[in-house]
């Protein structure tokens, strides 16, 4: 990537695609990446710059190119024109732009902050289904930062950043960071007054994780649907023939996979480290794996709400006939504990000892 960028900003390509693409067919040709070095693609010749006006000294050379009046306004030093940099944050020239170092805060600091769920695993693991099913449970908004700049693109056909962009997707890489940012924080604008936020699709790796946090939030949970890689190929190649995405295709397909291999471990363990994560095999049925993922969001979101089936007084009249009576108080000084319910153990010690250790349920109806 460094030698990538370095033969970039030293030919500044008109076609930087295709530069690419000569770049890494020379890296097959050189026997794979571990003989690229930084300067692989920076050309070794260096040409000798020709002599001041023809070999003169700089004494002559000043004295030939300003004029002999000693009135002349002579400024020795004056400003340099910018330096043209490579940088797909813009529609026009290319050059850098302020949507880099721009700060702001998503979400008011005087209310309270929607909950942010993140449904993250390979492609065509189920994050869309899953994270639909959620946002639908819960009352959440829905947001698929992969529809998000799917749009993006398709309203901004013509322009120019945007269209780089759209090739970068379509063969399996990720979009750039810090447009991905933007454009989920400009959507989190637009619903300031949610209960909570399920976004699909977001983050790929630990970087994009780090600035989602450091500029929008810190997630209240992360879903990780773990899926077999036969299972994932199977799924992506159902999906393009129903859905005939264009990031759907085989070598972008192939990309991503691979993508998702690499940035799937350290993403998982970055979560881990930091209490958010829980993993879901996604292997599974959509209803097992959502009831699952459902049991998770509750315990983990909503402990302290109050059950449905919570404990209120009951209602003797869903379970009791008309003219039964209900008895409230009992005797049980004349019930003595059975001993003989104890057979094989010693004593009673070692059994209460043994359910302790136990988890016990009481089935009443």
């Amino acid at each position: 990537l460094q030698s990538l960028l370095n033969g970039l900003m030293c030919y500044k390509p008109d076609d930087p695609i295709e530069y690419l693409e000569s770049c890494l067919q020379k890296v097959k040709e050189l026997g794979g990446s571990e003989k690229v070095k930084w300067d692989t693609f920076v050309s070794p010749e260096k040409k000798t710059l020709p002599p001041l006006n023809g070999g003169q000294s700089r004494r002559s050379f000043f004295r030939n190119v300003m004029p002999d009046n000693s009135n002349f306004p002579y400024r020795r030093y004056d400003r340099l024109p910018p330096i043209q940099q490579f940088s797909i944050e813009s529609d026009t020239d290319l050059s850098e732009t302020a949507e880099l170092i721009e700060e702001y805060d998503v979400f008011d600091p005087a209310r309270p902050r929607p909950k942010i769920i993140l449904v993250i695993g390979g492609p065509g693991s189920g994050k869309g289904t899953q994270s639909l099913k959620i946002a639908e449970r819960y009352g959440f908004n829905y947001i698929s930062v992969g529809e998000l700049l799917r749009k993006k693109i398709h309203s901004t056909s013509s322009n120019r950043k945007w269209s780089l962009i759209a090739k970068i997707i379509t063969t399996g890489e990720l979009a750039p960071q810090e447009t991905t940012i933007t454009e989920i924080k400009q959507r989190l604008m637009q619903i300031p007054d949610e209960e909570g936020i399920v976004i699909d699709g977001f983050p790929r790796d630990v970087a994009q994780a780090i600035s989602f946090e450091d500029q929008i939030c810190t997630p209240d949970l992360v879903v990780f649907l773990a899926c077999s890689s036969q299972r994932l190929k199977e799924r992506l190649l159902k999906r393009a023939e129903q859905q005939g995405r264009p990031d759907d295709n085989l070598k972008a397909t192939q990309r991503r996979l691979m993508n998702f291999k690499q940035n799937a471990v350290p993403l998982v363990k970055y979560f881990q480290e930091k209490g958010l994560i829980i993993t879901f095999d996604a292997d599974r049925d959509e209803e097992e794996v959502f009831f699952d993922i459902s049991s998770a969001v509750d315990n983990k979101l909503f402990a302290n709400k109050e059950a449905a089936a919570g404990p209120n007084e009951l209602d003797c009249s869903l379970i009791m006939d008309s003219g039964d009576t209900v008895y409230t108080e009992f005797d049980f000084e004349d019930q003595e504990e059975d001993q003989s319910s104890f057979s094989g153990y010693e004593s009673t010690g070692d059994f209460s000892e043994d359910l302790r250790k136990s988890n016990i349920i009481f089935v009443v109806g």
